[in-house]
């Protein structure tokens, strides 16, 4: 069953009672840090380790864990997803996913439906990530999207790259090995693998596989050297 939008999340939101304030009580004091209790809404099924802030206008549903020394928002939603510890989620959504340990998402950052993140992994500004595994060490800071798509460690995906899943029938998977750069506004027509240590350059458009440690550029993209 394909999860709720976002918007079918806050429907939720306004046709139910608030959240209960007794549940808020029993995580302040188990050790939470709730900053403003009178702007958040934390459903019971929620549960959150000592030592993680909830900042203002912040939305917490369903089957949500979010361990120790997390933090979240301000204007951020979280909903049936498991956030590890010390990671922080600002101004950005998350949804049936599973964030890794010390994760920086946000601000504007958007993460869908079976998306998975490891370790130390950055996540930024208006990037959206569906149905994708990104590996330890991994960033996409700015305006990107991300989708179908298994992410190894230590790659770096610039500004305006787009993996572009949908052929107008059905939605293909890639892969992007370790150490490889994404150049900024490349594009990815999937399915393709991308081997580890390769360099996709600025404004590629990516058709086939890339071997490993070569650098391509180029529409379509043609090998440059090894």
């Amino acid at each position: 069953m394909k999860p709720p939008s976002i918007f079918n999340l806050l429907k939720k939101i306004l046709n139910n009672k608030p959240s209960n304030s007794k549940h808020i009580e029993n995580l302040i004091s188990s050790g939470v840090k709730i900053v403003d209790v009178n702007s958040v809404y934390i459903e019971d099924s929620v549960e959150i380790s000592p030592g993680s802030i909830i900042l203002p206008s912040t939305f917490i549903m369903g089957n949500t864990k979010i361990k120790a020394d997390c933090m979240i928002g301000p204007n951020s939603t979280i909903s049936n997803s498991n956030i590890a510890k010390g990671t922080k989620i600002i101004y950005s959504i998350v949804t049936d996913s599973s964030i890794g340990e010390n994760n920086q998402i946000g601000p504007f950052a958007y993460i869908r439906e079976s998306t998975s993140t490891f370790s130390n992994v950055e996540i930024g500004n208006f990037v959206d990530v569906k149905s994708s595994q990104i590996g330890k060490n991994s960033k996409s800071k700015h305006l990107a999207y991300i989708g179908d798509t298994e992410v190894s460690h230590n790659v770096n995906i610039g500004a305006g790259a787009v993996v572009a899943n949908f052929d107008g029938k059905n939605k293909n998977k890639s892969s992007i090995k370790e150490n490889v750069l994404l150049g900024s506004n490349s594009t990815i027509i999937s399915p393709v693998v991308i081997s580890s240590n390769s360099i996709i350059g600025a404004g590629a458009v990516v058709t086939k596989d890339v071997m490993s440690k070569e650098i391509v550029a180029g529409n379509p993209a043609r090998k440059l050297r090894k």
